[in-house]
């Protein structure tokens, strides 16, 4: 559709029926006016065309002046689709009000689904959701999916990972529980938290016992951080001229949240100068069986490689035939030549592969689900022979562990 016709479109225009003694002139003369028609077919005696609704006013007078007749054949465009709108109010509100209730409905969250359950029951799952706003009849604007799963992960002890995902109308609530080896021990005598790792403090919540550490210390492993102590109730009442008394205490269960920053290292070498064998292309192969405890040579025994070579063998075992415990046994040796060179790395090259090399052996030290907030390389050996590349990360993990007071 081009510019003319679509400005036409929102102006509006009708297709009109020309008949008369002078449609030629009639044409000319609107066009000489400015008058745009378009759209034209000529008959016999008519001559059908397009005109804006602006212009098709102000034919009159060249209809006058030609003695032409002018009907009005078809109406198009948005004044005429307003108008017809605004005489059916009701067809008018029918239509908007479907429109808001379509998208009232597409913006609630209708149906509940939890994936991922095997020892629990996908109900409780539904009932926790909902108590933290995930439910049917809500708007999905009003649901924030990640405070949601951290909070499921917390309310559940048994839950390792949460995820709410919302599709369409539907409330997709999947989760990974905990392997029952993982499930936290139960303490019921007096316990202490303890380091399970050297670290720095940065963040300590202390929810029973009393804190033996502050945020910025360094700890080591095995450090107590929770005392499993804490006041059994309010300090007795001191009377005049009496000293002030410590309150009572009692031995609890230590709990609490640790987190503190936990460097893990990995370190790597790189020879600048290695010798590499490289295969010539010639080959040996010999064979030989093995039966009742004797090695039989069968073929290539008379021609033995004197060269560098590396070596490969197989064994075959004989099926349904043994003499002895370990049976037949064909041994088959593949002698390849190979012939030795010097491969020269620069300092350069040899400390991006230390790099490489630590950065691979550091990530698979790291423990599962964590998320380094920092990496670290440091040149450690460096000379004319060898690259030592020392790799460290730094995490932000919970160095929490409950121990029972002995």
């Amino acid at each position: 559709m081009r510019l003319d016709d679509l400005w036409a479109y929102v102006l509006g225009y009708v297709r009109i029926r020309v008949t008369g003694p002078s449609l030629e002139r009639f044409m000319n003369m609107a066009s000489a006016r400015g008058h745009r028609l378009w759209g034209t077919s000529r008959k016999a005696r008519s001559l059908e065309c397009n005109v804006t609704v602006r212009s098709f006013r102000r034919l009159r007078r060249i209809r006058a002046r030609t003695r032409s007749r002018i009907r009005i054949l078809e109406r198009h465009g948005l004044p005429f689709i307003f108008y017809g709108l605004g005489r059916r109010p009701l067809l008018v509100g029918g239509a908007l009000f479907s429109m808001a209730l379509l998208y009232l409905l597409s913006a609630t969250i209708w149906f509940v689904r939890v994936e991922g359950t095997e020892r629990f029951d996908a109900g409780l799952i539904e009932e926790i959701a909902a108590a933290m706003g995930v439910r049917p009849g809500t708007l999905k604007s009003s649901i924030d999916c990640d405070e949601v799963a951290r909070g499921m992960v917390l309310a559940v002890n048994g839950l390792s990972w949460a995820v709410v995902e919302l599709r369409g109308v539907v409330a997709v609530v999947r989760v990974i529980e905990k392997d029952p080896l993982e499930m936290p021990e139960v303490f019921t005598a007096p316990a202490d938290i303890v380091a399970a790792k050297d670290g720095v403090i940065i963040s300590l919540i202390v929810l029973a016992g009393r804190a033996m550490v502050k945020e910025g210390d360094t700890v080591h492993k095995g450090d107590t951080l929770i005392e499993g102590l804490q006041p059994a109730g309010p300090p007795p009442v001191v009377l005049p001229g009496e000293r002030e008394q410590p309150p009572p205490m009692a031995w609890v269960v230590a709990q609490g949240l640790v987190k503190a920053r936990v460097w893990y290292q990995a370190y790597s070498e790189v020879h600048l100068h290695t010798i590499v064998h490289r295969p010539t292309g010639r080959r040996w192969q010999h064979v030989r069986l093995e039966l009742a405890g004797r090695s039989i040579p069968v073929i290539g025994w008379w021609n033995p490689p004197a060269c560098l070579y590396e070596r490969h063998t197989t064994v075959t075992t004989v099926p349904f035939w043994r003499l002895d415990e370990r049976g037949i046994r064909i041994l088959t040796t593949v002698y390849t030549e190979v012939v030795s060179e010097v491969r020269d790395l620069s300092p350069q090259i040899a400390e991006e592969q230390a790099k490489e090399t630590a950065l691979d052996m550091l990530q698979k030290r790291l423990p599962e689900g964590s998320r380094p907030v920092a990496f670290h390389f440091e040149v450690a050996v460096k000379n004319d022979i060898v690259i030592g590349v020392l790799a460290s990360a730094e995490v932000i993990e919970d160095i929490a562990l409950t121990q029972e007071r002995r």
